[in-house]
């Protein structure tokens, strides 16, 4: 059984680069109709508002500490480390709102949405408020969503139960959220190509070795 929704918006959710990758998502059902930008910055979490901005800064006082050459070298120890706490504490920050409750694990997520994994179908056009939690301390975001599909996975397995890949596009989101979730599709693409690498070299040591 697979469900399909607006084109158009398909071909917005197409617009971006997804990477197939697990990590942590809260869903909660979000009651229609969809808020316009501004209704929609009112609803976003202050924890993700302040973590946003601390993040802003940190990576500013990285430009400026790149660009001056001339610091000593107990100075820029000093300010690496002062780097690496703020983004712990962002990363603490941002952790404590992940809900047990609403948790669910992406199959691959994008600068456009996200596709969740699912124990039950879901109605089409559904409306999410959408907590995306990314791995590797590339950050988090609050957004609203929409389920543009569903598609069921039948199982492999007699004991295994049938599950849901749900496709949900991101409606509303900010432009440094947006910018944030490529990134780090980007990275995580670097280091699955980068793992590739190192095994097809170990595969071939191995080879050479017989």
């Amino acid at each position: 059984m697979q469900q399909s929704g607006n084109t158009e918006l398909a071909a917005e959710f197409a617009d971006y680069f997804q990477i197939e990758h697990q990590t942590t998502v809260n869903l909660v059902p979000f009651p229609a109709p969809l808020p316009d930008q501004d209704g929609f910055l009112r609803l976003i979490p202050d924890a993700f508002k302040m973590t946003s901005e601390l993040s802003l800064l940190n990576n500013s006082s990285i430009r400026t500490f790149n660009a001056v050459k001339d610091l000593s070298v107990d100075l820029a120890h000093y300010l690496q480390q002062q780097a690496r706490k703020l983004d712990a504490l962002t990363h603490y920050v941002l952790r404590s709102q992940d809900d047990p409750a609403c948790r669910f694990f992406t199959f691959s997520y994008g600068g456009s949405g996200v596709q969740v994994w699912m124990d039950n179908p879901v109605a089409l056009d559904q409306l999410y408020e959408v907590k995306l939690f990314l791995d590797n301390n590339d950050g988090a975001l609050f957004c609203l969503g929409q389920v543009l599909d569903v598609a069921e996975q039948p199982a492999s397995e007699p004991e295994q139960k049938t599950c849901y890949l749900v496709k949900i596009l991101f409606r509303r989101i900010r432009d440094e959220d947006r910018d944030m979730v490529v990134r780090a599709s980007l990275h995580e693409q670097s280091r699955q190509l980068k793992r590739k690498a190192e095994q097809r070299q170990q595969q071939a040591q191995q080879t050479q070795q017989q």
